[in-house]
This record gives C-alpha cells, sequence and structure tokens, in this order.
C-alpha cells in the first residue's frame, strides 16, 4: 500500500505541476473564412504573457503562404516593430496587419494553408503561435472554351431531322392494319340465271 502511495505520487505531482506552469502565448487569426484573389484581408495577432517576469519583444514576423522573391524584391511578407515589454502575469499585447492577396498565380492554394507568425523577444527567442494562422483562397473558376461549336450545332441539328424522319415512318407502319392480297380473297359463287317461262 505504501508503494502504491509513493509511486502515485511521483507520476502526479510533475503532471500537477505542468498543468499549472505559466507560458508565453502567442494567437493569430485572420478576418474572413475564405478570400479571392485580389480580395485585402487583416491579420490579428494577440501575445498574453503568463510568465513570472515580463518579456521584452523586439518585433513581429509574418510570412504569407504567396511569400516570393520578385525580380528585386520579396513580397508576401511583413514585419511588425513592438519593441516593448509586456508585464508579467497576465500582459496583453494585441497587433494587426493588412495584406493584400495577389491577384496572380501566387495567391493559388490547395484547401487551407498556414500564414507564419513568429514572435522574436529577449527572454525566449523565436515564438511560434499557440494557434496556428489558418488561411483559405478561393480557386478560380476554370473555363472551358469549345471550339468549331458551329459545325457540332450543324451535324445535331442534321442527325435530329433524320431520326425524326425514321421515327415517322416506324411509327407509321406499326399503326397500319394489314390487309389481304385480293386474289386470295374467297367471292360468293355468282347466282344462277332466272329460268325463262313457257308461252302458250
Amino acid at each position: 500500500m505504501l508503494a502504491m502511495t509513493l509511486l502515485s505520487a511521483i507520476l502526479f505531482v510533475p503532471l500537477t505541476k505542468a498543468q499549472i506552469t505559466p507560458e508565453f502565448h502567442v494567437y493569430a487569426w485572420v478576418d474572413k473564412l475564405q478570400y479571392a484573389p485580389g480580395d485585402s484581408g487583416t491579420l490579428y495577432i494577440t501575445i498574453r504573457n503568463d510568465l513570472a517576469t515580463e518579456v521584452y519583444v523586439y518585433n513581429i514576423t509574418i510570412e504569407y503562404p504567396w511569400h516570393a522573391y520578385v525580380k528585386d524584391h520579396w513580397e508576401g511578407n511583413d514585419t511588425i516593430e513592438v519593441n516593448a515589454a509586456i508585464a508579467r502575469d497576465g500582459g496583453v499585447i494585441n497587433k494587426e496587419s493588412k495584406f493584400p492577396v495577389p491577384k496572380d498565380g501566387k495567391a493559388i492554394t490547395v484547401g487551407t494553408t498556414t500564414i507564419n507568425v513568429d514572435v522574436w523577444t529577449d527572454e525566449l527567442g523565436k515564438e511560434d503561435p499557440d494557434n496556428a494562422a489558418l488561411i483559405s483562397v478561393a480557386t478560380p473558376p476554370l473555363h472551358m472554351a469549345l471550339k468549331g461549336m458551329d459545325t457540332w450545332m450543324t451535324y445535331l441539328t442534321v442527325a435530329l431531322v433524320v431520326c425524326t424522319i425514321i421515327l415517322a415512318i416506324v411509327i407509321f407502319l406499326a399503326t397500319r392494319t394489314p390487309r389481304a392480297p385480293r386474289a386470295l380473297i374467297p367471292r360468293a359463287p355468282a347466282p344462277p340465271p332466272p329460268k325463262s317461262k313457257a308461252t302458250a
């Protein structure tokens, strides 16, 4: 019994301490469920310090899914300068970043993708969000061009006319009542000529 009590104390005490250990939290989310190419949006970031000491935040770096080097510069990234200390035991900093969704192929994503948000601090170094900021960009519609549509319509019209004529002939022949040939119809014999009466 004593061994069981000691074992449970060894196993459950660290878990209890780990559950109440204060942490440094970063949360990020966007203002819409889905964006279309060419839309604009806002990324919201909340930083909460539940540690026992204050934490100095230098900046927040953001990298969107369409981040790329275009000609002579980088696109799809942003840096928010904070340069402020977050008070201990529940201090909060709220930031937001406006972004445009590209109109070109860089905005094409499959399903939902992640916006990379990193918070740089003096005590902790780089901190990633507790919940990743997700973004969904609607796939542009696929347009199909049909070539030679006039030729197809001509063939279709001719086929409909031919089918209509064939169907009319079949219906006409099916509804006609058959007649027996005249040569095969038996005729009643002709009555004999009347007899002439004798004269006195």
